[in-house]
């Protein structure tokens, strides 16, 4: 792990930077220098001012590229972030190499400001300028590309991951199996309970009303899904009775938001894969600490149960991978299935 803060890293760094740019103004003075063979002093001359140049060139532009990296990330909009960068650069290295040049050229030696304007200076001005700038935009242009492909990687992904939670949602919606059950539960309630069979069918009405209100959408307030919750937690508890108890939090923090039917669908999981009997009874107990919903359930495998279709948890873990970085927890042991739900704050 980075330890940035440190002073000796700090150190080490600095001495790693230093030797590599003395490094640099030694082989430049080498190559471009004759008389510094013959002359101490134009040899030392020389290396300080590619040594300042270097310097500031190399620093400067990569502080302007961590800082841009923060504003205009690469994978946010390439293009811009190019434009951007293209143009700062350009200002940036013209700014130092005026002002090195004319440090070395004018200021220290004491000489008319018309020394700029020899053919020399500009040259040489010149060719800093597009070494530079060549060596500086090569950079980029690899950042750019790599920036470019992953956008597109990620939007593919998002598009990808948007369909399958549609489809998710849209197998809620018509899921045979569930309304199967319910018109069933409903059936035999008609004639001994009608004052609960009547509530039964605005809980069901209820329940896929906000299954196509919220496919759409995506999150939703916690308020909203344990309400949604609930509701589908009392259809089932009147289709097994004593044989699932669920446990649902009445206070908890407001601002809280969880992609929609995620509560569910682990709810669902639970009832899809354990015994659900009035003797063993399933558990399903949920509630909220540190800005995560934990959801926990008792373990007792059924001896036969449909094989997972590989979309339910995977489909939560992929809608909390394009929301933040942080994410959904599975922890099962031999007694208890627990999973940790993040609860997003947006400001």
């Amino acid at each position: 792990m980075a330890t940035y803060g440190l002073p000796q890293n700090k150190l080490v760094s600095f001495l790693k930077w230093f030797l590599l740019f003395a490094l640099m103004a030694g082989v430049q003075v080498m190559l471009t220098c004759s008389s510094c063979y013959s002359s101490l002093n134009a040899a030392w001359r020389n290396f300080l001012y590619s040594f300042s140049l270097f310097s500031l060139l190399w620093l400067g532009n990569g502080y302007l590229s961590n800082n841009l990296s923060v504003l205009v990330p690469w994978t946010v909009n390439p293009w811009k972030r190019f434009i951007i960068t293209l143009l700062l650069v350009l200002l940036y290295s013209a700014l130092v190499v005026f002002l090195v040049n004319w440090f070395w050229f004018v200021l220290l030696p004491k000489q008319s400001f018309a020394v700029m304007a020899s053919p020399k200076v500009k040259g040489s001005m010149f060719m800093q300028m597009l070494i530079t700038y060549i060596i500086t935009m090569t950079i980029h242009a690899v950042a750019f590309l790599r920036g470019w492909r992953e956008t597109a990687i990620q939007a593919e992904r998002l598009q990808k991951e948007h369909a399958l939670s549609k489809y998710e949602a849209l197998k809620n919606q018509v899921n045979p199996h569930f309304l199967f059950n319910s018109l069933n539960a409903l059936t035999s309630l008609v004639h001994p309970e009608p004052d609960l069979a009547v509530k039964f069918i605005k809980q069901l009405s209820e329940v896929y009303r906000y299954v196509l209100d919220s496919q759409h959408k995506e999150v939703v307030s916690l308020e909203e899904e344990l309400n949604f919750t609930q509701r589908y937690a009392f259809l089932q508890q009147i289709r097994h009775g004593d044989g699932l108890e669920v446990s649902l939090p009445r206070d908890f923090p407001h601002g809280l938001h969880l992609p929609p039917l995620a509560l569910q669908t682990l709810l669902e999981n639970a009832i899809k894969h354990n015994r659900v009997l009035a003797q063993e009874p399933l558990r399903v107990t949920v509630r909220v600490a540190d800005q995560t919903l934990l959801v926990e359930n008792n373990v007792q495998p059924k001896a036969q149960h449909e094989p997972p279709s590989g979309l339910g948890l995977p489909n939560i873990k992929a809608r909390y991978e394009m929301l933040t970085d942080r994410h959904l927890e599975i922890l099962p042991t031999s007694t208890s299935f627990l999973v940790r739900l993040p609860l997003l704050t947006f400001q």
